[in-house]
């Protein structure tokens, strides 16, 4: 890069706030992106989270100061959300850009394979930069299928890691005989006393510079997802190695039998001298230089990028992708966890697979030298499903339709107000029945049954429910930016949402998923009607506003200046001023003659995407052929009137077209009449474009 992401990003994109329809043209230099993922780290487990807070009582606490530097250097998020409370769905989220109400990995669906779509690596792949993925996946699918949702399937240019969500249980590969892959080959038996904190440090280390010797022009993305603190309590061979970037800390070396300079010494033995004599549990000294051990990791990766002089050029991202476990040894001499003794919840209720705040809200810190405001603290919610296409924008390129995520840059660099999102969980667990009764939870939270759960942000505060039996069950309301361990339900105070409305928007902004046995059961809310609003002076038509644009995917067309906006009856395409690379958005009413299930058939050229109220009702964008026939499946429907938004794109030569048919109670497929897609007449001032439900939730 010619010129610092400091000198021409910033002004470009967060100080003059260009629009999408300048960054879909624009070059603008584009910042490397590390996306740091951790595995069962506590929204306490970080200093400036809490660990110091418990220091300064004079409790038991741990240090984290590279951690610490980290958001005094950059933005501290306060309440960002994993998508799930437990790993493998809160990846599937994150990968894909969709809450749980549409990802295809949920529950306890580990080991299933990513749906071919896109990705985080697939959307900026093709927007030029080189993409790596280095530790635990778990979201492969079957082996003996060759793993269909392997990282090099899924947009990513290189992997080096843990496949098989089980073996990221342990620390040691090698001696615990525990599969580890470079892209698809199996290289378990050189990673003698290799530590997994330290082996996925030092071959990223090594990627990073690689890749800058070799293409220092070229921007990258690496996700880096890190084993710890997970499972078995496993410590280092030794020390971190003195230094750390380019020659110093942990180093690849590449040597089988010595792959990284600390694969010596006796494994599982070393643990922090700022611990080791405290007088503490094992397990807590053990949890405490785990933690510490990822600290020294991001103090190493920190120095490699100030002597590879492309701090200023990169943007990195630390989280966890859930709260902390409580969790056995899993055998052989690793004692268990216990969250209480650090109570590394931090000042929440909840752990791993609770919906509980202590469950979901994960520390994430943010840093871009010099370029994001320097101890910036964001209360704002977001979530996990927010980063696809917070790094299109990045990128400078549109994020697709189909993602559930709004860009986070406003909220990041704090210069203008944040982008309206969603924050929305729903969780089934067949494992660990209830909340712990922790003596640190209130008294409604301990041994609450799980069950179905949901959570979901709507203005401002957030509903709950546990044990869900009906789609009428009531939701406890919280605001737990005051109140961040939920004690106070204000399900009923007239400030805050009624409980119809919490029912109904967690309706409106997902889908029905087929009954899966082996992992995700169908929720107990499946079998209502998505609910439908009144909608007096409806007048027939459809809204379609025409660009011009050589699109990449279907968009969501924000920012864009239409070449045509009119009102149409039906979805006509006549009115467009070219045959070549265009745009179509298609806004208004679908009225619904009768409550029942309805199925909704699309064909068209090159690709659309359809969403009902939030509902991602049909996908026909990534790898969509052209030409062929969708099918939405089932979906139940109440009678009256439904928002849609239905975006096509339209690349090359040829005509446009499209067709949108559906079937329902007493009547075959046919093409959806005309007089069923209506807008809103004069007095409404309920405008589908400025409605607001589930995706402006917050």
């Amino acid at each position: 890069m010619t010129l610092s992401c400091k000198q021409f990003f910033l002004p470009l994109f967060l100080g003059l706030g260009l629009t999408l329809n300048t960054r879909l043209f624009a070059e603008p230099p584009r910042p490397n992106i590390v996306f740091v993922l951790t595995d069962d780290l506590g929204y306490g487990d970080v200093g400036v989270y809490y660990q110091n807070f418990r220091r300064s009582q004079g409790l038991p606490g741990f240090h984290t100061p590279h951690l610490d530097q980290m958001a005094a250097d950059g933005v501290r998020m306060k309440r960002h959300y994993a998508s799930s409370p437990v790993c493998a769905p809160a990846r599937g989220s994150l990968l894909t850009g969709m809450h749980q109400g549409h990802a295809n990995v949920r529950d306890n669906e580990f080991d299933k394979a990513l749906e071919d779509n896109h990705t985080l690596a697939t959307l900026l792949r093709d927007a030029g930069y080189a993409t790596a993925a280095i530790g635990k996946w778990g979201v492969s699918g079957d082996e003996n299928d060759g793993f269909p949702g392997h990282p090099l399937n899924r947009g990513f240019d290189f992997y080096f890691g843990i496949m098989h969500h089980l073996d990221a249980h342990f620390h040691y590969p090698k001696e615990f005989d525990k599969r580890v892959y470079e892209n698809h080959t199996l290289i378990t038996d050189d990673l003698d006393k290799a530590y997994s904190t330290d082996l996925f440090t030092a071959r990223a280390k090594h990627w990073i510079q690689a890749h800058h010797q070799d293409q220092p022009e070229q921007p990258f993305f690496l996700y880096l997802a890190y084993t710890a603190p997970h499972a078995r309590l496993e410590v280092p061979t030794q020390a971190y190695p003195a230094g750390g970037g380019e020659n110093g800390g942990v180093q690849w070396t590449g040597t089988p039998g010595a792959v990284i300079n600390t694969a010596s010494g006796s494994i599982d033995s070393w643990i922090h001298p700022d611990y080791a004599s405290q007088g503490w549990p094992a397990h807590a000294q053990r949890h405490a230089t785990m933690v510490r051990r990822l600290d020294d990791a991001m103090g190493d990766l920190f120095a490699l990028l100030n002597d590879l002089k492309i701090a200023e050029d990169t943007l990195i991202v630390f989280t966890s992708d859930n709260g902390p476990h409580h969790e056995g040894g899993q055998g052989g001499g690793s004692p268990a966890q216990d969250p209480r003794f650090f109570r590394t919840y931090g000042p929440l209720d909840g752990i791993k697979r609770d919906v509980w705040e202590g469950g979901i809200r994960v520390p994430t810190l943010v840093r871009w030298a010099n370029v994001l405001p320097a101890g910036r603290v964001s209360t704002h919610p977001s979530q996990f499903h927010d980063w696809l296409p917070t790094f299109a924008e990045l990128a400078g390129v549109p994020a697709p339709f189909r993602s559930d995520g709004v860009s986070l840059l406003n909220e990041l660099s704090g210069d203008s107000p944040p982008l309206p999102g969603t924050v929305y969980v729903e969780y089934t667990t067949k494992w660990y029945a209830s909340t712990p009764n922790y003596a640190d939870f209130h008294d409604s939270h301990r041994n609450a049954t799980r069950g179905h759960m949901q959570a979901l942000y709507l203005h401002g505060v957030k509903g709950v429910r546990y044990n869900v039996q009906s789609a009428t069950d009531a939701f406890r309301v919280h605001e737990p930016l005051n109140d961040p361990q939920e004690t106070v339900n204000l399900a009923g105070n007239p400030d805050v949402p009624a409980q119809s409305d919490f029912q109904n928007a967690v309706l409106r902004l997902r889908r029905v998923h087929p009954h899966d046995p082996d992992g995700s059961p169908a929720r107990a809310y499946d079998t209502a009607a998505v609910p439908a609003y009144p909608l007096p002076g409806a007048v027939p038509g459809v809204r379609v506003r025409i660009f011009e644009a050589d699109l990449p995917h279907v968009t969501a067309f924000d920012g864009l200046v239409p070449a045509v906006d009119t009102t149409v009856q039906g979805f006509d395409l006549s009115d467009r001023p070219r045959d070549h690379d265009i745009g179509f958005r298609f806004t208004g009413w679908l009225h619904v003659p009768a409550t029942g299930d309805y199925t909704f058939f699309l064909n068209t050229d090159t690709g659309a995407v359809m969403r009902l109220h939030d509902i991602l009702l049909l996908d026909a964008d990534f790898s969509y052929p052209g030409d062929i026939e969708i099918s939405s499946g089932s979906i139940r429907l109440e009678a009256g009137h439904h928002p849609y938004r239905l975006h096509t794109r339209h690349a090359g030569a040829g005509t446009p077209h499209l067709s949108l048919s559906w079937s329902g109670p007493g009547f075959a497929k046919e093409p959806v009449p005309s007089e069923n897609l209506v807008l809103a007449g004069p007095p409404q001032a309920f405008d589908v474009e400025t409605q607001t439900e589930g995706t402006q939730a917050v």
